[in-house]
């Protein structure tokens, strides 16, 4: 590596992690990682098509550029993560190999994977008013503006191996933050590279998994994580390198600081559930009272998802019921009354 570079950072013999800028303060950057070997080079994940031209001279610090990548490994199907593919593909010039664990090797596009008909039907059932689901549409929008969508040319899965760089890595399956999240296992070095299934600042959102035609999601998110989580520390990883943040050499603490964090969460859902019955939208804008205005949409979004992933779990406790009433979805505490409905403002 060139003693100027400044946009990537080594970390072990053959392996760079790029930072990418990100809009938000959260998640924060986007750390790819460059697999520089003799063979195999190898890109995992991408960052957005904004941040394409920080990839490029990042890549040039090598004495690279997009014609060197043979294989472009994807840890999920969030655009900050796959944004730059076809930018990528069409500065190459050639055939690059596009890895991941997606069902079905089709756009990944919006990010969510389900269409707009199914993305507003949930959002009715959740309680989003009209006036704020008309504002959500933009996020589609959003998406699009962050990247291109692209196809999976080889679907990797539990146990397989895939060699990036001099490398070979067994694969991970890490349902929870996505039906299709994977992690990445060295086990001569234990490197783990986890994607979003383990960051070290925040808690990943276990996004709500929804299938087109379903009303409701059958798959639970916060438990799927969580289990995937069990699975990650069975590993006993030496570090890992996740898709945002520093790299981690303590697992266990950022392990305990996601339980505190899930437990604190489903405390303050049941206390605001003492109040009586609500709606999931209810119940997310007082549980976040300050979503900005700016990234409105995309937060409600993150704010529904979050609550509506706690109350499978609680529910599934026999900690609260939900009912349908009017079209929306309703959340109280077993053995309470309702409680006349008003939506927030």
């Amino acid at each position: 590596m060139k003693k100027s570079a400044t946009l990537s950072r080594k970390i072990a013999d053959g392996i760079f992690s790029i930072r990418l800028p990100l809009t938000g303060d959260k998640p924060g950057p986007v750390n790819v990682y460059l697999f520089a070997g003799k063979n195999n080079v190898t890109l995992l994940d991408t960052g957005t098509a904004g941040a394409f031209g920080v990839l490029q001279k990042a890549l040039a610090e090598h004495g690279m550029d997009c014609g060197d990548i043979e294989r472009i490994v994807l840890t999920h199907s969030h655009i900050d993560h796959y944004g730059s593919v076809q930018k990528i593909l069409r500065a190459a010039r050639r055939p690059v190999d596009i890895a991941g664990n997606f069902t079905q090797p089709v756009s990944i596009a919006t990010g969510i994977g389900v269409s707009r008909q199914t993305m507003g039907a949930f959002l009715t059932l959740m309680g989003v008013p009209f006036a704020v689901r008309h504002l959500m549409r933009i996020l589609s929008v959003v998406f699009s503006s962050m990247g291109e969508s692209c196809e999976v040319t080889t679907r990797i899965q539990e146990a397989d191996a895939v060699e990036m760089g001099d490398y070979t890595f067994r694969v991970v399956e890490t349902p929870g933050h996505t039906r299709d999240s994977i992690c990445l296992h060295h086990d001569a070095t234990g490197m783990l590279f986890s994607g979003d299934h383990v960051l070290p600042h925040i808690t990943p959102n276990a996004f709500v998994m929804l299938r087109d035609n379903e009303p409701l999601p059958r798959r639970m998110s916060q438990k799927e994580f969580y289990d995937s989580i069990e699975k990650v520390r069975a590993l006993s990883p030496a570090v890992v390198y996740p898709a945002h943040g520093r790299a981690i050499t303590d697992l266990e603490a950022v392990v305990r600081m996601y339980a505190v964090s899930y437990q604190n969460r489903n405390r303050l859902i049941l206390s605001l559930l003492e109040k009586g019955e609500q709606s999931i939208y209810q119940v997310a804008r007082r549980l976040f009272p300050n979503l900005r205005t700016a990234r409105l949409p995309l937060e409600i979004f993150l704010a529904v998802s979050e609550v509506y992933t706690h109350v499978q779990v609680l529910e599934e406790k026999g900690l609260v019921k939900t009912a349908p009433v009017g079209g929306v979805l309703m959340v109280s505490l077993p053995g309470r009354q309702t409680s006349p409905r008003t939506d927030p403002a």
